[in-house]
């Protein structure tokens, strides 16, 4: 049997830990000081909206994005109300009602929280106060990741492993015999930081020779799965590349943490039967998941369906900036500059005319599109390309007569 192990290490301003089984990593989490997690805490708050189309509401805990309350999540636990309940008949607005955050925020959006019942201890307390502070990383980390199944918890230093013990302390007290203290980088030695490398990336290579590309946009994540030559029995080969497949995609959106819809493009299958078997493959690789996955079953086209509960930031969104929005080609920005000369030129008639484009799209009309540069000279008179060097290539401007003269 592989044995499962947790690696929580930390370095400035972070703490981060790790699961890994067997050889392969399956989780990584961060904690940050300068994004302090809110999971766990308790609040009093205030209902502020409820939104009967989302059937939520918005409450207030006095952090800077309202938090979202959820009809299923806002019930007192001590009542016994309905859980198909609508979220009118649970909250109204105005209502002050005690939280604890189960997932933090992201971007614009606040965290998500679930009603608790009262504390008569924290009776006096005012609303927007927080009543309960939330637990540390360690605790957080070894809350997620701990099971009956954790062979070793692996502490990068003293004050890790003292957060660990107590924690185990707290209700968990056979874990405790299980901690230990390493040494040196942990997650470079537990091939950690290899895995993060990889799961940034859009390809991964699957046991047997296939590959999963994974592309992400921001309401939906799409899997395909390439054979890439693979080989399989006669009449089965392509169940059998996705039965390989599933336990590396459930591997893959765990750590990466992809949450929301997600589309599967599977190899063909045509007996129901294999179908049946890889969906059944898939929900079990990912019962476990913090992420609560829901696998919907195949589409007419052969799609394989999911869901999966955001649990705060992606892999991705926490190590990679921004994408650089798209910007016109050197050749478009050519084109349309030429376009914009001709129509300059009926509207401004003149003895000649300058485009103030870059350097790589004056290169371009220098060069390969001397040609469609020259044919415009020839309608319009005098043409001077212009080259600015604090210009990027889809600012370009016409002005009226010459520059270079």
């Amino acid at each position: 049997m592989s044995r499962t192990c947790i690696i929580i290490d930390s370095g400035p301003g972070e703490l981060r830990g790790a699961l890994v089984r067997g050889s392969a990593v399956w989780d990584v989490v961060h904690h940050r000081d300068a994004e302090p997690s809110l999971v766990g805490a308790v609040y009093r708050a205030r209902v502020r909206k409820v939104d009967h189309g989302l059937n939520g509401a918005f409450v207030d805990i006095g952090q800077e994005f309202q938090a979202y309350l959820r009809a299923r999540d806002a019930s007192d636990p001590a009542d016994r109300a309905p859980r198909n309940a609508r979220i009118g008949e649970r909250v109204n607005e105005g209502m002050q009602v005690d939280v604890r955050v189960a997932a933090d925020g992201f971007g614009q959006k606040g965290p998500r929280v679930a009603r608790v019942t009262s504390d008569p201890l924290h009776a006096n307390q005012p609303v927007l106060s927080c009543l309960r502070q939330p637990p540390s990383p360690v605790a957080l980390i070894l809350a997620r990741f701990a099971s009956a199944d954790t062979d070793q918890v692996v502490c990068g230093d003293a004050g890790i492993e003292k957060a660990a013990r107590d924690w185990a302390a707290g209700g968990v007290a056979a874990l405790d015999q299980r901690i230990t203290r390493g040494s040196g980088d942990l997650f470079a030695k537990h091939g950690v930081e290899d895995a993060i490398e990889v799961a940034l990336g859009r390809r991964v290579r699957v046991a047997g020779g296939a590959e999963l590309v994974f592309d992400t946009a921001e309401a939906m994540c799409v899997i395909d799965i390439n054979s890439a030559g693979t080989v399989g029995e006669p009449g089965r080969a392509s169940r059998d590349v996705n039965l390989k497949a599933m336990p590396e995609i459930a591997r893959q959106l765990r750590l990466r943490n992809i949450s929301g819809a997600i589309v599967i493009d599977a190899l063909k299958m045509g007996a129901r039967d294999d179908r049946n078997r890889v969906l059944s493959v898939l929900r079990n690789m990912v019962k476990d998941d913090p992420g609560a996955c829901h696998v919907l079953g195949v589409t007419n086209l052969g799609l394989i369906e999911m869901t999966r509960t955001r649990t705060g930031l992606s892999l991705a969104e926490r190590m990679l900036a921004p994408a650089v929005v798209p910007a016109l080609s050197a050749e478009a920005a050519c084109y349309a500059a030429l376009r914009l000369i001709l129509r300059t030129a009926v509207a401004t008639p003149s003895g000649g005319y300058s485009v103030l484009v870059s350097p790589k799209v004056a290169a371009t009309l220098n060069g390969r599109l001397s040609s469609a540069r020259d044919q415009t000279a020839q309608m319009v008179g005098r043409l001077d390309i212009v080259s600015e060097e604090e210009r990027t290539d889809d600012r370009f401007e016409v002005v009226l007569g010459s520059r270079n003269s």
